[in-house]
């Protein structure tokens, strides 16, 4: 923002030049006014009624006390406050400013395009930046020059007042910075007979490694005998399985015989003689 910093203080000053300022009003008599006076021991405060300004003024006698300090008093008003608002005619000459800046780039960049034989890549970013600085001078620009006569014109309706041009002035300033940093680069390449720019070599760093934590005994030892472990315990399930089956077979064909095997027995009646 450098630069639309340093245009917006031109401006400024040529605003604040005073063969343009508007001629001085006559003074004004407030013989009429009831006034109240407070008095202290350095400084004199008028209050005038009926308005809601205040001014600070040392009285006459007051300027001989020995122990005046002129740092009692107000600090003076901004030089374009009241004379010089930022109004429509301000921010023309803002825009103005920045549209002669771009058109210079482009005319520059034009003429660098067509003297010197330049390569495709370079090419491509001159016409990049020409193109996006003509958009925006085409569109944006001149909707805000139209803003601008709407906030001089006092017929218009509606007419934008200050704030509404200080606000569309700052999305502005996004677009102008953005095309700013083109032509920056565009500059740089120049400089450089027009060379791309190598950047700094960026020193890869591998990551360092990762310390393993070492293994108690020999860990291919330690694999196998795991290894064996889970196999046995698989065989001793399957052989727990294979002899519950056995047991539950064996239960069930007993069963089967005793129950084919059923005797009865009646035993026979005893008398007594």
């Amino acid at each position: 923002m450098t630069r639309s910093n340093s245009v917006t203080t031109a401006v400024q000053a040529d605003l604040d030049d005073p063969s343009e300022a508007p001629p001085a009003p006559p003074p004004r008599y407030f013989a009429t006014m009831p006034r109240q006076h407070s008095r202290d021991a350095a400084t004199s405060t008028v209050s005038i009624q009926g308005s809601g300004n205040h001014y600070h003024a040392c009285a006459a006698d007051d300027y001989g006390d020995a122990g005046f300090d002129p740092s009692i008093l107000p600090p003076p008003d901004p030089p374009w406050r009241g004379r010089c608002a930022p109004d429509g005619r301000w921010f023309l000459k803002l825009l103005q400013a920045e549209t002669e800046r771009m058109e210079g780039w482009c005319r520059q960049m034009e003429r660098d395009e067509m003297e010197v034989e330049l390569p495709d890549e370079i090419l491509g970013k001159i016409r990049s930046a020409v193109g996006s600085a003509q958009l925006l001078m085409s569109q944006k620009f001149q909707q805000f020059r139209e803003l601008c006569e709407e906030n001089l014109n006092p017929n218009a309706h509606p007419r934008p007042i200050s704030q509404d041009l200080a606000g569309f002035w700052d999305m502005l300033q996004l677009s102008i910075e953005n095309i700013s940093l083109k032509f920056d680069e565009l500059h740089q390449l120049k400089a450089n007979n027009w060379k791309p720019l190598t950047p700094p070599e960026i020193q890869r760093r591998m990551p360092p490694p990762v310390p393993k934590k070492p293994l108690k005994g020999h860990p291919h030892l330690a694999r196998d005998r795991s290894l064996e472990s889970s196999e046995r315990q698989r065989l001793e399930a399957r052989k727990r399985l294979l002899a519950a089956k056995r047991a539950a077979s064996v239960r069930q064909s007993s069963a089967t015989e005793s129950a084919d095997s059923i005797e009865i027995y009646i035993p026979e009646a005893q008398t007594r003689l």
